[in-house]
Parts: C-alpha cells; sequence; structure tokens
C-alpha cells in the first residue's frame, strides 16, 4: 500500500478553496480538512484576534490531525487555508508541515491564483453570508494590499481566474497524479 499525499491547497477568502477542493475529494477519494471546520467554532466563540479564539483554534487543529492520522494510509487528505507568506513560521503552517511528517507523506502544495475584481466578485457570492466566511470586499482589499500567499516549497500555482471548480479540480487531479508517479 502507498501512501497517499497531503494535498495543502491556499488562497484567497473567496478563492474558491473549499469548493475547489470538495470536487478534489470527490474525485480522488480524499478527505477534506477545510480550514473553517477549525476557525468556524473557534469564531463562534470568541472576537477575532483574541488569545482565547487563537488556543481554541490550536487546539481544534490539533484535535483533528490527530484524529485524521488514524485514516487509512492510502487516502489521500485535503487541507484549505488562508495563510500570508509572513505565516511561515506561524502556528498556522508548522502544525500541518508536523502533521505531514507524522502521516510519512508527500505534501503537494498548491496556491490558488485569482484576478482582484473576480476574487471581489466570489467574496460577495450570497452562499457565503452566515458561514462564517470573510465577505467584505474592503477587508479582501486590504489583505491583498498587506501580504502575499503563502508558497511553500514547491508549491504550484493555478490560475482560478477563469476556471469553473470542476476543471480546476481537474487540473489539480492532473498536476497530483503527475507528482506521485514522479516519485
Amino acid at each position: 500500500m502507498s501512501i497517499a499525499p497531503v494535498i495543502h491547497i491556499c488562497g484567497w477568502p473567496g478563492s474558491g478553496k473549499r469548493t475547489i477542493a470538495m470536487e478534489l475529494r470527490d474525485q480522488i477519494g480524499a478527505r477534506l480538512i477545510d480550514n473553517h471546520l477549525i476557525l468556524n467554532p473557534a469564531s463562534a466563540l470568541f472576537d477575532r484576534g483574541t488569545a482565547q479564539r487563537s488556543a481554541l483554534r490550536e487546539r481544534l487543529r490539533a484535535v483533528i490531525y490527530d484524529a485524521a492520522l488514524g485514516l487509512p494510509k492510502d487516502v489521500p487528505i485535503i487541507l484549505t487555508d488562508a495563510v500570508a507568506q509572513t505565516d511561515a513560521e506561524s502556528p498556522l503552517v508548522v502544525p500541518m508541515l508536523d502533521f505531514v511528517a507524522a502521516r510519512c507523506a508527500q505534501l503537494i502544495p498548491f496556491v490558488l491564483a485569482i484576478e482582484a475584481n473576480e476574487n471581489r466578485r466570489r467574496l460577495s457570492d450570497p452562499a457565503r453570508i452566515g458561514s462564517g466566511k470573510l465577505t467584505d470586499a474592503d477587508v479582501l482589499d486590504d489583505l491583498r494590499s498587506r501580504h502575499s500567499l503563502l508558497h511553500l516549497p514547491e508549491a504550484r500555482v493555478l490560475d482560478v481566474t477563469h476556471l469553473t471548480a470542476n476543471a480546476a479540480a481537474c487540473a489539480l487531479a492532473a498536476e497530483i497524479a503527475a507528482s506521485r508517479s514522479a516519485q
């Protein structure tokens, strides 16, 4: 039995991380740990930027990652995040890298690129309202102006500006297959 990879998808809020990851999950038979699985419970209880929110988020992440270590080794795991380059050594990234190492898996990182106008348009999708997801375009514009997305070593960049979620997932699946065959 070969060990399936851990796929990390990083992108701006509203870039389609979760939607693309769900399509990819279905295509490759993976399990999905979306960042909102961890963020939403912490955000429901504590305000952004508080120590309590950060601490709960990290405890939830640890519990979820620990449980995911029990999954069969041949099941790919997809993780999503909106992580800035400045967070490379943060509690958002280090536990993920530790999880990959504990699973003895190959990490296949992706960054979703998207043009700013399309990103704003997707961010304003009514389906995002009440989901715990960012919907304020001014906050997105501020994030994009002050930060760049984390590009883990060997990260592949996919421009999703003009792609459907299914087309983006197909492109990611092809990259994953190529990466695994090159091992």
